[in-house]
């Protein structure tokens, strides 16, 4: 008996080696495959309701219009996930011009424009029409545009291989704002005021704009580096917290939530720079599993990074926790954040930034094999990306998009062989905020969101397409009487056309 758990364990032995030299993965430095457990993906069965029936009220100034652009020249990162002298955000690998070139495609089909200071300039008198009630008012001098980024992995020190905000990105969107919307440099500010930032990305955006401000947990770090032009860490801000966010339900149960940094606050527009991602992924391969908090961090969930006390909204949006409630919709209070005038009315754009994407929120970045990214996947050591930018007035239509493109890419998707589990997965009631900031009147949740006395309008319309193939929604397939989604897709540099 003795010998034959020693032959059965020496089988297994060289079974797992022969896996770890034939498979696309560095195993050998990842979690045992004893580790996975089936019923670890017991909520990962989400799918997509019917196509091209679009819910809520579209926004824009060509409502529900969204926009994607793919450049694959601008990321090229070879895939070393595992050598922190090799990552993904230096200049080498990643381009500020090729970022600038998809801004402006996109920026200017959304606008419907030929240049981008007109482009700008219609962002701008359309956020003060529609929110402010001010006609035919564009950016004036002194006011103070925020540009809200996800860092969910930076620390001032940063050196590894998760996905953060690319710094060329930013960058981009800081040059635009410049040198198109006519905004100063110190009247810029960068944040994420739950982590710090790291030192490629304050490196990249100073040395073209020292003035730039940045807005973080605390203040500067010796890990971070010194500004260029001052020698000190001018620009770096720790966050001042007031009170500012009010919750439609259990308002006062929470306390730090309630807290935002009085730089926001007193911001008068915001860029909703978000990253194109999911939030939780159930497998211990490559990165850790854990289920998260919810299905996608995408515009809503990045403003867990503008308010101090995130853990408090944790159970409200947390699908296993709905499910004890024996709720399928409930509550989400990142609809109040989208609909506070301190936050989601002040957003004047709204972009994904899908260079690199991910399946949970500590995650590498991942390869998109289906339409129309078509990313090898073995080896993982490729330099194929999706390498794409999304952008829309609607943030509501923005997520139905990305929610779409994240099902497409979960489809006949599996790491072969060793553990043979699929490389994305979508976490049930995925939509349940998007349903939500749809109707915040009528809600599927029965939650009535109300700010400053009044019921909240519907932030968006929500719709999916008519299938990865076409991605086609309603106002494609009927552009006179669609009510939901028009989707434009930009292909460049050597991107395949639909």
């Amino acid at each position: 008996m003795r010998q034959m758990k020693h032959l059965l364990a020496a089988v297994a032995v060289m079974t797992a080696t022969t896996a770890v030299a034939q498979g696309s993965w560095d195993r050998a430095v990842w979690p045992k495959a004893e580790r996975y457990d089936e019923n670890q993906a017991r909520d990962f069965h989400w799918q997509p309701g019917p196509s091209n029936q679009p819910i809520g009220e579209a926004r824009g100034i060509f409502p529900g219009r969204v926009v994607m652009a793919r450049y694959p020249e601008a990321a090229q990162w070879p895939g070393r996930w595992n050598v922190n002298e090799d990552q993904w955000f230096l200049d080498k690998y990643t381009s500020t011009d090729k970022c600038d070139e998809m801004l402006t495609a996109t920026l200017q089909r959304l606008t419907g424009t030929k240049n981008n200071k007109k482009a700008w300039q219609k962002v701008f008198v359309h956020h003060n029409q529609e929110i402010r009630g001010l006609k035919k008012r564009g950016y004036q001098q002194g006011e103070v545009v925020a540009v809200k980024i996800n860092l969910n992995n930076s620390s001032a020190g940063k050196s590894d291989n998760q996905t953060d905000a690319t710094p060329q990105m930013v960058l981009a969107v800081v040059r635009h704002l410049v040198r198109d919307a006519g905004v100063a440099e110190q009247d810029i500010i960068v944040y994420d005021v739950k982590r710090q930032i790291y030192a490629q990305l304050l490196q990249t955006v100073w040395h073209e704009f020292p003035d730039v401000r940045f807005v973080q947990d605390g203040e500067a770090r010796r890990e971070q580096p010194m500004n260029p032009k001052y020698g000190d860490h001018h620009g770096i801000e720790a966050a001042k917290w007031v009170e500012a966010i009010t919750f439609s339900v259990d308002n006062d149960k929470f306390r730090e939530a309630k807290l935002m940094a009085q730089q926001i606050v007193d911001a008068t527009y915001l860029v909703n720079l978000a990253l194109l991602k999911l939030h939780s992924y159930p497998y211990n391969y490559m990165e850790d599993g854990d289920n998260g908090q919810t299905a996608i961090t995408m515009s809503a969930k990045n403003h867990a990074g503008s308010i101090r006390g995130t853990n408090e909204m944790h159970r409200y949006f947390n699908s296993t926790e709905m499910k004890k409630r024996g709720k399928e919709h409930d509550y989400d209070p990142l609809v109040d954040l989208e609909a506070s005038p301190n936050l989601g009315r002040k957003t004047v754009l709204y972009l994904l930034d899908g260079l690199y994407c991910g399946r949970k929120w500590k995650t590498y970045p991942l390869h998109f094999p289906n339409k129309p990214f078509y990313n090898r996947t073995v080896p993982y050591e490729n330099p194929e990306w999706p390498a794409c930018l999304l952008a829309s007035f609607d943030p509501v239509a923005l997520q139905s998009v990305g929610l779409d493109i994240m099902y497409a890419q979960s489809q006949n998707n599996t790491e072969p062989g060793y553990y043979n589990v699929p490389r994305i997965m979508l976490r049930d009631m995925a939509d349940n905020i998007l349903l939500e900031m749809a109707t915040p009147g009528n809600t599927p949740s029965g939650t009535v969101y109300r700010q400053d006395g009044q019921t909240v309008p519907s932030l968006g319309v929500y719709e999916h397409w008519d299938g990865p193939e076409t991605m086609r929604y309603s106002r494609n397939i009927n552009p006179k009487k669609g009510k939901g989604i028009e989707f434009f897709y930009i292909p460049m540099g050597s991107a395949r056309k639909l």
